[in-house]
């Protein structure tokens, strides 16, 4: 845990203490301009929408009316109908109170991919803010290393980026199961996750589709060129990031390249059908610096749909 995080001795839990005025120029100037490119991208990129673009699939029941032609028969309230002995429908209203938490994950693996995380919370935040959202953010290695729980607030989109800003330890690990274990056991209130992960761990399916029965899940995945295919021509030092184990990478060898590339897609094809069994929505973007530019787009497609999406590059 760091400086902005305090064990709650009632509940056990680990929660991020309030927003930290002391913090330094630099990190200041960093979230300044993370902010101000973030309402550039919705401004110019979200072409005039950026007021719908962001919304639950959640709907509220509203009442009963009688049935007319063309609305959808999957809605018809079939005991009212046979007690009434006239067709009557549900209507539904959007739920617009929404909860968001970005669950970030902070391995030393996703260290590469910083370019795209910051901008991309740094969108998500704003927009939550634009909609008068609550807001709120995970941060996790091997454990939770800080959690401030979804709330409404002027410096709240400053937190949530200066908790992300933070210095950490130089090794750390990953445990997906970890973190959304916790989330199931302190989220009471219907939430809206976005899971940002490089997603390199295993056994944490049936912690996804826990949550995932109460939740909705939005799962971001930003990945690095090199990780999906290698140079050609070349001899690359190596370092696994979560254990610093070095090793050399012949990439003129057409079977090692090979072998890269299809380890790649094999996690990828893992991905969508977990994310699809999960009824979750999932994007997988590559970390440079037009990331929030396509993050936008994949948005804009969600809000076109009520059907769980999914986006690869």
């Amino acid at each position: 845990m760091d400086l902005h995080s305090v064990s709650n001795t009632r509940a056990g839990l680990k929660t991020a203490l309030p927003f930290d005025k002391t913090m330094n120029a630099l990190t200041q100037d960093q979230i300044r301009k993370l902010r101000l490119t973030a309402r550039r991208r919705i401004h110019t990129h979200g072409e005039g929408s950026f007021r719908t673009m962001f919304y639950g699939r959640g709907i509220e029941f509203a009442t009963l009316r009688e049935y007319v032609p063309g609305d959808d028969i999957r809605q018809i309230e079939w005991n009212t109908t046979a007690r009434r002995g006239t067709p009557y429908v549900k209507t539904f209203v959007e739920e617009r109170d929404l909860s968001i938490l970005l669950v970030v994950d902070l391995s030393s693996s996703m260290e590469v991919k910083g370019r795209a995380l910051l901008p991309i919370a740094a969108l998500l935040t704003t927009l939550a803010e634009l909609h008068e959202d609550r807001m709120g953010v995970l941060g996790f290695t091997n454990q939770v290393e800080f959690f401030s729980p979804p709330r409404k607030g002027p410096i709240q989109p400053e937190r949530i980026l200066h908790l992300l800003l933070q210095e950490r330890a130089p090794i750390r690990k990953t445990s997906l199961s970890a973190a959304l274990s916790f989330l199931h056991r302190v989220l009471k209130k219907k939430t809206i996750l976005f899971l940002i992960s490089d997603f390199l761990d295993r056994e944490f399916e049936q912690r996804l589709l826990m949550i995932s029965r109460k939740h909705e899940i939005v799962g971001v995945h930003p990945y690095d060129s090199l990780e999906s295919a290698l140079p050609r021509s070349a001899v690359l030092q190596t370092r696994d990031p979560e254990t610093g184990i070095r090793q050399l990478i012949d990439a003129y060898d057409d079977d090692v390249r090979s072998r890269h590339m299809d380890f790649f897609y094999q996690q990828r094809q893992s991905l969508l059908r977990m994310f699809a069994k999960a009824r979750a929505d999932f994007c997988m973007l590559e970390a440079t610096s037009r990331a929030d530019i396509r993050m936008v787009d994949f948005l804009r497609r969600r809000q076109a749909t009520r059907a769980p999406i999914q986006m690869t590059e």
